[in-house]
């Protein structure tokens, strides 16, 4: 027994050595995109349908991987990270997190290069190679999140986790879209699974994604420039604790609390 179990290390610290090699990046990448494939078109056929994937070959637009639910489509920027690794910040194109065109106004965005993306998400797997066919957890963001932590609809319970957010959205007000801004961990919501994954992303699913229509109404009535005419289902800040009860439903996250009022 002891043999097998100093057998199965080996193997573990063997594999985590192949994985962080700097000359297996690309193909780690390819392992590690198949099983996010996997799990999140098998959540979504546990919902109903079949989720179309569509990789991007060239990165010069800041995205890997186009997901399309029929109804949306999310374009999305990957990255991996080994789970000992010390990494906390990851450089991603500032257009990811900026609403499309349709949503400008809606939203309060300026209507410029400063201003508008393609509405796309940043998926961050951490994989653990010591679990079981290799463990991952999804790390997600995109606007709503953004709208989400600049509307105060969710907070950091920890100072520097919260100061750390503030930064983070600072950065993102100012600069083209080509542009890199740094993400925090601080910024990323860990989904409970792939279920909840697809939740996140906005995309059709088992669990419910209504929680980013509501930071929709929130953002269009506290953020500048908003539009006028979309009113509120109820007051201001029972919709802002709704809100928040909804995307703690759908993530593993003690340091996220409610936000001010």
């Amino acid at each position: 027994m002891a043999q097998t179990i100093l057998e199965g290390t080996d193997m573990t610290q063997e594999l985590r050595a192949w994985m962080c090699d700097p000359a297996n990046l690309h193909a780690r990448e390819a392992i590690l995109m198949h099983r996010l494939s996997f799990d999140i078109q098998l959540a979504a056929a546990r919902g109903g349908y079949y989720l179309n994937t569509y990789y991007d070959d060239v990165d010069h637009d800041g995205f890997d991987l186009i997901f399309d639910d029929q109804d949306t489509i999310k374009k999305t920027q990957v990255k991996t990270v080994d789970a000992q690794a010390a990494t906390g910040q990851w450089e991603i194109h500032k257009r990811i997190l900026r609403p499309s065109f349709e949503h400008l106004d809606k939203l309060g965005f300026e209507s410029s290069p400063e201003g508008e993306g393609v509405e796309g998400g940043f998926l961050l797997m951490q994989f653990d190679t010591t679990a079981p066919g290799i463990g991952v957890r999804y790390f997600y963001t995109d606007l709503y999140v953004r709208l989400a932590f600049e509307c105060d609809v969710i907070r950091r319970r920890h100072g520097a986790s919260q100061t750390a957010v503030k930064d983070c959205l600072r950065a993102l007000q100012r600069g083209l879209g080509h542009e890199c801004v740094t993400v925090p961990w601080a910024m990323m919501l860990e989904a409970k699974g792939p279920d909840e994954l697809l939740a996140l992303s906005g995309l059709h699913g088992r669990a419910s994604f209504w929680w980013k229509h509501h930071v929709f109404l929130i953002a269009n009535h506290v953020r500048p420039r908003a539009h006028p005419d979309i009113p509120l289902p109820r007051p201001l800040d029972e919709l802002k604790r709704m809100t928040a009860d909804s995307i703690r439903d759908l993530v593993v996250d003690n340091d996220l609390i409610d936000g001010d009022p």
